[in-house]
């Protein structure tokens, strides 16, 4: 615990919990995929332009979260995972 603001260290940290929140964020590599079969004028178009934020925002958050507030983590990284399928069913089943 530092001893200033009572809150635990910044440093460390598992890390198989930062190998996790890496394997969970890593399908966004397909993205030029999901862009490429997504037609042109459709909706869901949009929302594949906005999935890389959100896993980068969702890593981000997943991983400031882990020391204080762990089940939050696996909130969010339990989220990523659904939204990398949603995504390809998004894609698959045009609205």
């Amino acid at each position: 615990m530092s001893r200033t603001s009572g809150l635990p260290s910044e440093g460390g940290g598992a890390w198989w919990v930062k190998a996790i929140i890496i394997l969970v964020s890593l399908p966004v590599l397909a993205w030029p995929t999901l862009l490429s079969r997504c037609s042109a004028d459709s909706v869901a178009r949009t929302f594949v332009w906005l999935y890389p934020a959100y896993v980068i925002a969702a890593a981000v958050c997943a991983w400031i979260c882990r020391r204080r507030r762990p089940e939050i983590t696996w909130i969010i990284v339990f989220l990523m995972i659904l939204t990398h399928a949603a995504m390809w069913v998004l894609v698959d089943m045009p609205l």
